[in-house]
């Protein structure tokens, strides 16, 4: 299964958070335990901050400062618990030692989580770096060359996600915008000076379901790039429409390798699959995505729909869309649909010339 780049880099962003905070202290003695607390506070900082997941808090939260803070507390007494329930078996020193690592890690971890959710310039990263470190020495042992270490792997992380942002010259996408931060996304590429002859077989060739298959797989690997590149900079992320023709819906195989490529829970809120009510609500299938948390836009043609209103009303009311895209309908039709006002999707849009 391929993994979206969303999820290896927020994967990769947990354990390099874990490693900015041993930069700051690592206990010889202890160091496992110390690196298991530390772990459970990072992960649960970035499943609240970046996913939204909560353990202590109900969802529908803000995640923020205070909401992390509630987290981290929550994720300080669970740590506690687990070491209580293995009293009788540590020796006292061991246990109290331990007792004071949850506490010290949780400030440790406190420190990078601050660092992270700052917007900082690239030429104030050593100040705010320095400032930090220099707050958690008033309380807590700091490593000598704890400052300098962690700069260091900075610019390691920096290096790592320069390559991963780096734009794809063969492919790019055509980006049409429906509203402000809603765009419909499809793929252009980056072919030049063909002949009759070349151009008429591209044609062909992109037409082959196989081929559209591996488009839709290039978008999506595209699309993860924008988002990721919006998280890393702290930009509000966009929403994007990505239409899929029918056929590839009906496919199972394909439509599995291109939705493995949008399997998390941020693409998954930005992110709307484009699909005809028919395909939709005549598959269980499609229809346990939707379940897991994929959204999706209807695409329909309305030029041989006789009661217009009607149609949309079953669209909307069916709890299936997010937003209804008209992708035909004759013209005198124009202001039917115009007229119309969705109570469910959220909007009803007429799609771009591409």
């Amino acid at each position: 299964m391929t993994t979206n780049l969303i999820t290896r880099y927020l994967e990769y962003k947990k354990k390099h958070l874990t490693s900015y905070t041993l930069s700051l202290f690592t206990d010889k003695e202890y160091k496992n335990y110390e690196i298991e607390c530390l772990k459970k506070y990072i992960d649960n900082y970035v499943e609240v901050f970046y996913h939204q997941r909560f353990e202590t808090l109900g969802n529908g939260v803000k995640p923020d400062q205070n909401t992390i803070e509630i987290e981290q507390e929550g994720m300080r007494l669970e740590l506690l618990d687990a070491l209580q329930a293995r009293e009788i078996i540590e020796s006292n020193s061991s246990y109290t030692r331990k007792k004071e690592i949850i506490e010290e890690t949780k400030e440790y971890a406190k420190a990078v989580i601050t660092f992270d959710q700052k917007k900082v310039v690239e030429e104030k990263i050593e100040e705010v770096i320095t400032d930090i470190t220099i707050n958690v020495s008033k309380k807590f042992p700091v490593l000598q060359n704890a400052i300098t270490t962690w700069i260091k792997k900075y610019k390691e992380e920096q290096k790592i996600i320069k390559k991963l942002l780096e734009e794809n010259k063969t492919f790019v996408l055509n980006q049409a915008p429906y509203q402000e931060n809603l765009w419909e996304l499809t793929l252009l590429t980056n072919i030049k000076q063909l002949n009759t002859y070349k151009h008429s077989l591209v044609k062909r060739v992109e037409v082959d379901q196989k081929v559209e298959v591996e488009k839709l797989k290039v978008i999506a690997m595209i699309v993860n790039q924008i988002i990721l590149g919006q998280i890393i900079r702290k930009e509000s992320i966009g929403n994007y429409i990505i239409p899929i023709k029918e056929e590839i819906w009906q496919e199972k195989t394909d439509i599995e390798e291109v939705l493995n490529l949008l399997n998390d829970k941020i693409l998954k809120e930005h992110i709307y699959l484009g699909v005809s009510y028919n395909i939709l609500s005549n598959s269980k299938k499609l229809q346990e995505k939707k379940q897991e948390g994929y959204r999706f836009a209807c695409y329909q043609d309305f030029t041989h729909i006789l009661d217009i209103p009607t149609k949309i009303s079953t669209i909307d009311t069916s709890n299936l869309f997010s937003y209804l895209v008209v992708t035909g309908c004759k013209a005198k039709d124009v202001s039917t649909i115009e007229k119309e006002e969705p109570s469910i999707i959220k909007q009803i849009f007429f799609r771009k010339d591409r």
